[in-house]
C-alpha cells in the first residue's frame, strides 16, 4: 500500500471518530502521524483511551480541549495499555507541576515526551527546568511555556544546558540575518538545529539556507509553520537523495484532493516517512544521540499537530468575531 493510500485509510478512519468538529489539518495531521510512525489506527482503542480521558479528566484539563485529538492518539501509539497509559500521562503531569511547571497544554504535551521509566524523571524535568533557564538568558519575553515539549525533548540529550541554549541564541540570530521571520517558530528552528550537537556549527546553518531555497525552488512554500521541519532537516544532515525523496512524497501527498486546502500539512507527513524509509541512515550519524528514530518522529510529529492545533483555535475565533 503507497502512502497516498495509507493516509486515506487512516484519515477516514480517524474522521469517523473524531467527527467533523476537528480541524481537517489536525486530523490529515493524526492520519500521518500514525502512518510514519507505522502505526495501525484502532477504532475500538481509541475510544477506550478518549472514554477514560473523560473519567479521569476534568472539564477544565488540556485532554479534554481542542487538542484531545493529539493526546488521545500519541497515548495510543506509546503501546501501554489505555488505563496504565492515561494514569502514567497524569502522573508525569504532577512530577512537571511540582517543579513549577505552569500547568497548560504544552506542559501535557512535555510529558507525553518523558520517559516512561520513573526513575529519570527527576533528571529529565530538572534538566527540561534548566534548559528552559538558560534559554531565557537570551530570550526572556520569548522564551515561554510552549517551549516546554522541545526543553523536555532536547534536555533528555547529553551535554550541557547553557551551551545549547547560547547555540540556540547563535543559530536564531543568524537566520534572521538571512531572512527568517522572528518569533516561535524561528526560535523552535533554532531549538532543533541543536539536536544533534550542542555546539554551534556553521554547516548547519548553510544546509538550513539551502534547504529553505530549495524547497521554495520547487514552490513548496517555506512559511513560519515549516521553519522546525526545515531545522530537523538540517539537523539530521539529510542527504541531497533523501531531501529529493521528501519533494517527490510531498507532491504526491498534495496531488491528493484530501490535500487540495492544506498543503502545508503534506510538509512534516513527507518529512516523517522519509526518516522512516531511511531509518538506517540516521542510526549512527543522530540517533545514537537519543532514544530512537520513534522518539524523534513522536517529537516531530506532536509538536507540529499542537502548532496547527492551537493555530486553528485562534483562527476559528477571529472568524467567529
Amino acid at each position: 500500500m503507497t502512502i497516498n493510500q495509507k493516509i486515506e485509510e487512516t484519515f477516514k478512519a480517524l474522521k469517523k471518530v473524531v467527527g467533523w468538529g476537528v480541524d481537517k489539518r489536525v486530523t490529515l495531521s493524526l492520519a500521518g502521524y500514525y502512518v510514519t510512525l507505522g502505526k495501525e489506527f484502532n477504532e475500538n482503542r481509541f475510544k477506550e483511551i478518549e472514554a477514560y480521558i473523560k473519567k479521569k479528566a476534568n472539564i477544565f484539563s488540556p485532554l479534554r480541549s481542542h487538542l484531545q485529538p493529539l493526546f488521545v492518539a500519541t497515548i495510543d501509539v506509546g503501546g501501554l495499555e489505555p488505563i496504565q497509559a492515561v494514569d502514567l500521562l497524569l502522573e508525569k503531569v504532577e512530577v512537571l507541576k511540582k517543579s513549577s511547571f505552569k500547568v497548560n497544554s504544552y506542559t501535557y504535551l512535555a510529558a507525553l515526551l518523558m520517559s516512561d521509566d520513573k526513575d529519570v524523571w527527576s533528571n529529565e524535568v530538572n534538566q527540561a527546568k534548566q534548559l528552559m533557564e538558560d534559554m531565557k538568558k537570551h530570550h526572556r519575553f520569548l522564551t515561554s511555556t510552549d517551549d516546554y515539549p522541545y526543553a523536555m525533548f532536547l534536555g533528555k540529550l547529553d551535554g550541557d544546558t547553557s551551551v545549547r541554549a547560547e547555540s540556540m541564541n547563535r543559530y536564531y540570530q543568524e537566520l534572521r540575518n538571512h531572512k527568517f521571520y522572528s518569533g516561535n517558530e524561528l526560535q523552535w528552528m533554532s531549538q532543533v538545529l541543536t539536536y544533534t550537537s550542542q555546539n554551534y556549527e556553521e554547516d548547519l546553518l548553510s544546509r538550513a539556507l539551502i534547504i529553505r531555497d530549495g524547497l521554495k525552488s520547487v514552490k513548496i512554500k517555506t512559511s513560519v509553520a515549516q521553519y522546525p521541519m526545515i531545522g530537523f532537516m538540517a539537523a539530521l544532515k539529510m542527504n541531497e537523495e533523501q531531501l529529493n525523496a521528501i519533494v517527490v512524497t510531498y507532491q504526491s501527498l498534495v496531488s491528493m484532493k484530501l490535500f487540495s486546502w492544506y498543503k502545508d500539512s503534506a510538509l512534516p507527513i513527507a518529512l516523517g516517512w522519509e526518516m522512516r524509509s531511511a531509518k538506517d541512515a540516521y542510526t549512527t550519524a543522530a540517533i545514537s544521540m537519543a532514544t530512537s528514530l520513534e522518539m524523534i518522529l513522536q517529537a516531530q510529529q506532536a509538536i507540529m499537530i499542537s502548532t496547527i492545533a492551537t493555530t486553528s483555535v485562534v483562527t476559528s475565533s477571529s472568524n467567529s468575531n
